[in-house]
């Protein structure tokens, strides 16, 4: 999976369930990718949510980043 891909998942969930967040980095990792969320408010902690690459489908991917966002449908 590519860098631009994580992205657009990462942008597709927080629009979607509305959390005040941005991306503000992607990172390899030996196992996977790393995606680092920034708060919109000034003082927010940074938050780090960790991909493995050997499950990377759309599906996993999404559902890694609902469960560590801790949003759900």
């Amino acid at each position: 999976m590519e860098r631009t891909d994580l992205q657009r998942m990462a942008d597709s969930v927080l629009r979607d369930y509305g959390v005040p967040m941005k991306v503000s980095a992607i990172s390899p990792v030996e196992a996977g990718w790393t995606i680092a969320f920034s708060s919109f408010y000034a003082g927010s902690p940074l938050l780090e949510v960790n991909v493995r690459s050997d499950r990377s489908s759309a599906h996993h991917v999404r559902e890694s980043l609902k469960r560590s966002l801790d949003v759900c449908d």
